[in-house]
């Protein structure tokens, strides 16, 4: 787990490089690389890492370059099954320098080539430069778990590539503008987050997931590897053999996932995903297996309990941290500028404060991210499973009869209300959208006030086959853009702030594509959601686990903005020299804060938006 940067191209400043892995530093802060190749069309390539060192710690310093100099590698991630794919290479004749990772994706690159990417189960994004070719390749793994970002263009009328695994990076060269992208703020109100390729600098571009761009001094070229397979039902076993594979590939997940020189610990709640995956730890016979969680100081609904209780049965060593308002405000400018965008997901933050708190005990720690968008947890899984085959007008009419039938001001019916707006919507695009509470396409154009926009995202999020059902669509949209683009970008941001890796078993690239072949019952059954996991993993599970509402990590912002943070959302958001003025009516916004402050509505997830917005206008812009 690390961080690189550099560039292709006739720049050749290695105060720029320098600048570039210096902005990094929190990523890898036990060793540092650089190294820069002159190319025969007299351009030069440059590589920079900041390493944290988890796998042969003596051994795998970067970049690192093949025994004949032919290729060199600038890599951020682990490569879980590297020491089959290492045995599979030195049966075929090739020898190894060190024991890492990274050797054994050079070989691989040597021996396969491109192909290799498929071959690989971890999480990666790498710069691998070919120098008998005299080609770059940027390379991200399949679901996108770690952040690649590049910016193309033309220096002294020559091509000009610069890349790295933070926005941050990129900013530090010269070159790159800063220049915002009011498209992607406009779409911002409704996906609060940039969907790939795009991120919120109207220069920069992410690498796609499962996709890796080919450099040279001609041209740059992308193409995919891999997406996320929809193969529902192509499953010929019982569901008990189905429970019996999914519980051996699951526990293989976990298991090469504790493939580390360094100490592993795991975040703990007290929902199934990282309840299942502690257990399986003490299933594979882990010892002293260290737990995290996180809750807020005053927290009347506070799950820390549970989560201790799981971890006595279990037989973990835990430690529970609570975190304040004041630790919200503190933490949110130099996080976002981390991330390179708005954070707009609240829980970024307690992430960010358990990985700092876990850090001081082990470098590596296991979560449940990733279970509920491949096994299909989430309850608009259970509502699109029952109504998504339905006509679109039939849909709407029956959301639009239950926001008739509930009320506004309570918090008994917030949830009903969000779903039944959701199904109330004109089409799946906007479906997808308002189940996480964005605004409208109608709401957004009244607050609108930037430049007229006219492009729209890649479509990539919505062009699952048509053959794909209900589930499999709704599961597509979230694997290919609210997963990539949401949630792993704030897991991995938030805990390399820390200087800590995490690591992800629900995503592993061979569970996945097993969860693809399974019929919808499999996963969804009436009201039920995760089933397969549930019956797979339930008996290892403490008492009370499974029958645990789902609830996610929610932040009382509700109340906060109401009081502890009133003064500050009025002075940074409701004032004339606002940064998001010169895009968003903050005159709308305040009256959206005043119908929030006296309870007619809860507008907590949108204000939180425009809150973080403004800070991100500031930090970065």
């Amino acid at each position: 787990m690390c961080g690189f940067a550099g560039w292709f191209g006739p720049d050749a400043e290695i105060a720029n490089l320098e600048a570039m892995t210096t902005s990094i530093a929190h990523r890898g802060p036990d060793g540092r690389g650089a190294i820069v190749i002159p190319l025969q069309s007299g351009d030069r390539v440059a590589l920079g890492h900041r390493r944290l060192s988890i796998i042969d710690i003596d051994g795998g310093a970067q970049p690192m370059s093949s025994p004949d100099g032919r290729f060199t590698i600038a890599y951020n991630g682990e490569i879980y099954n590297f020491l089959e794919l290492r045995a599979e290479l030195e049966a075929n004749g090739s020898r190894f320098q060190n024991r890492s990772d990274t050797e054994v994706i050079l070989e691989s690159w040597r021996r396969w080539g491109k192909s290799a990417l498929r071959k690989f189960r971890g999480m990666f994004a790498f710069s691998l430069f070919d120098a008998e070719r005299q080609e770059l390749f940027l390379c991200r793994d399949h679901f996108g778990k770690k952040p690649l970002y590049f910016v193309g263009g033309t220096h002294s009328g020559r091509q000009m590539t610069i890349f790295g695994s933070e926005v941050s990076s990129l900013l530090s060269h010269p070159m790159v503008s800063s220049e915002i992208d009011p498209e992607s703020i406009y779409r911002y109100l409704k996906w609060r987050y940039a969907p790939s390729p795009d991120t919120f600098f109207s220069k920069i571009k992410k690498v796609t997931p499962g996709s890796c761009v080919t450099i040279s001094s001609e041209k740059i070229a992308e193409e995919s590897f891999w997406s996320p397979p929809m193969a529902p039902g192509t499953f010929s076993g019982t569901y008990q053999q189905a429970i019996d594979e999914f519980r051996e590939i699951f526990d293989e997940a976990v298991r090469i996932r504790l493939r580390s020189d360094v100490p592993v610990g795991a975040f703990l709640s007290s929902g199934i995903d990282s309840t299942t995956i502690v257990a399986s730890l003490a299933q594979l016979g882990a010892t002293d297996i260290r737990t995290f969680s996180i809750g807020y100081a005053g927290d009347p609904g506070s799950e820390l309990a549970l989560a201790e209780r799981s971890a006595r049965e279990i037989g973990t060593n835990h430690t529970s941290i609570e975190f304040t308002s004041e630790q919200l405000l503190q933490q949110l400018p130099q996080l976002t500028r981390h991330l390179g965008a708005p954070l707009a997901e609240t829980a970024a933050i307690p992430i960010h404060l358990m990985s700092t708190e876990a850090s001081r005990s082990v470098k590596v720690v296991l979560s449940g991210e990733g279970a509920d968008e491949v096994f299909a947890g989430y309850p608009k899984y259970m509502f699109e499973t029952r109504l998504g085959s339905l006509p679109n007008w039939l849909v709407k009419r029956f959301g639009l009869g239950v926001l008739f039938l509930t009320s506004p001001r309570s918090q008994q019916t917030h949830r009903i209300r969000i779903a039944a707006r959701a199904l109330a919507s004109g089409s799946f695009e906007d479906r997808m959208t308002s189940w996480f509470g964005a605004l409208t396409e109608n709401e957004r154009a009244r607050f609108w006030r930037g430049p007229e926009t006219h492009s729209i995202p890649s479509r990539r999020p919505f062009n699952a086959p048509d053959t794909t059902s209900s589930l499999g669509r709704v599961q597509y949209f979230d694997q290919t853009s609210w997963l990539p683009d949401n949630l792993l970008e704030r897991l991995d941001t938030m805990t390399m702030a820390a200087s800590i890796e995490a690591r992800a078993p629900y995503m592993d690239v061979r569970l996945a594509e097993f969860a693809a072949t399974l019929p919808d019952n499999f996963k969804v059954s009436g009201a039920t959601t995760k089933r397969i996991v549930r019956d797979a993993l339930g008996s290892r599970l403490p008492d009370g686990v499974l029958s645990r509402p789902k609830n996610g990590f929610r932040l009382p912002i509700a109340h906060w903005f109401r009081n502890e943070l009133h003064d500050q959302f009025s002075d940074l958001v409701l004032v004339k020299d606002a940064r998001l003025a010169a895009f968003i009516d903050n005159h709308m916004v305040g009256k959206m804060f005043k119908d929030h402050l006296d309870g007619s509505q809860n507008n907590d997830k949108t204000l939180w938006a425009f809150f973080a917005l403004e800070v991100f206008l500031r930090e970065l812009a």
